[in-house]
């Protein structure tokens, strides 16, 4: 299930939160910095995703084991969901509601660019193993908050 849905327009503004939002086939989210061209990574073939994702489980672990709290905007992803493990996703189409379909590329480590924007260092130490997938759009539509994610065909 979606919990969260992020954008930012461009690299260095701040990620913006939305209630649903358009996706958009073979670019991504609607005005989102890798959908137009402004991200850290655009042109980079192996970093270039059109969709990002991360679990809410290890931000909720991290609090309750540690006591630390990071807030999963400072990974800088687009999707946070709950309830699905991304890296079963690895390689698989999935569909994101009623009408979006994506494939995942690969996963999706935080790297010291994200360290850097967030100023959190603890993010390299505690969440580099729980990094989330980067994933093609497929079929474009709308997503929302509450909504499901779930992986189709064989």
């Amino acid at each position: 299930m979606i919990k969260a849905i992020y954008t930012s327009p461009e690299t260095g503004l701040p990620m913006r939160r939305h209630s649903e939002i358009a996706v958009i086939e073979k670019e991504g989210l609607e005005g989102d910095r890798y959908a137009t061209g402004k991200g850290f990574y655009t042109g980079v073939k192996e970093w270039d995703a059109e969709v990002t994702l991360i679990q809410i489980e290890p931000f909720n672990e991290l609090l309750s084991k540690h006591g630390i709290e990071i807030d999963p905007a400072d990974l800088r992803r687009n999707l946070v969901v709950e309830s699905i493990s991304l890296d079963f996703l690895v390689g698989k189409r999935f569909q994101v509601g009623s009408e979006v379909v994506l494939e995942t590329r690969k996963l999706w480590p935080p790297c010291s660019h994200i360290v850097k924007q967030s100023g959190r260092s603890e993010i390299m130490q505690y969440l580099a193993k729980s990094t989330g997938i980067g994933a093609s759009v497929v079929t474009g539509g709308r997503i929302r908050i509450g909504d499901p994610v779930f992986p189709v065909g064989g």
